[in-house]
């Protein structure tokens, strides 16, 4: 809890000199194959140990598709090019409550990424950078209380749009 309220504080801290409030826009992915979704540990604070989506901040002059790709390669070494990454998103959606995080006000980006089921297992994954474990777990195992922040109302929005647009089709 000590090392939660320090990482927060060293963000706030940070930040408390700047003329205005700083908004920080970041990035995350719903990667989902086979009934199963993409998830990480986190390796630090805030939010070390808890699952998450992998994401990130986006990088000045960085376009959000393209971020969300480099999010992705960087935290779990997915076995897919960037482009079959983009190629993939069948949904996004902002996400902008001003309370979202206790690190200040953060707008994500989240994008729904469909990876096909070729009965083949699932893509392989491997933790870097900022996951300390990249994993598939069943969309069914989920559970709010053990995601960081709102990732898991992400998950549950973003597939719901999946199963709007897929009714539609």
């Amino acid at each position: 809890m000590a090392e939660e309220w320090r990482a927060i504080d060293r963000y706030q801290t940070a930040w408390a000199g700047a003329p205005y409030a700083p908004t920080f826009v970041t990035v995350d992915a719903v990667v989902v194959q086979a009934g199963h979704v993409l998830g990480i540990r986190r390796k630090h604070a805030p939010g070390r140990g808890r699952l998450a989506l992998p994401g990130g901040f986006v990088e000045p002059h960085e376009r959000l598709e393209d971020a969300v790709a480099r999010e992705l390669a960087e935290e779990t070494q997915i076995a897919l090019p960037a482009a079959e990454l983009k190629r993939l998103i069948s949904a996004r959606q902002v996400f902008d409550d001003p309370n979202r995080s206790d690190r200040g006000r953060t707008i994500t980006h989240g994008f729904l990424i469909e990876i096909p089921d070729h009965g083949g297992g699932l893509t392989a994954v491997e933790a870097s950078d900022d996951a300390e474990h990249a994993f598939w777990t069943p969309v069914a195992d989920l559970k709010p209380e053990t995601m960081f922040e709102d990732h898991w109302d992400i998950v549950q929005e973003l597939l719901g749009a999946s199963r709007t647009t897929h009714a539609r089709a």
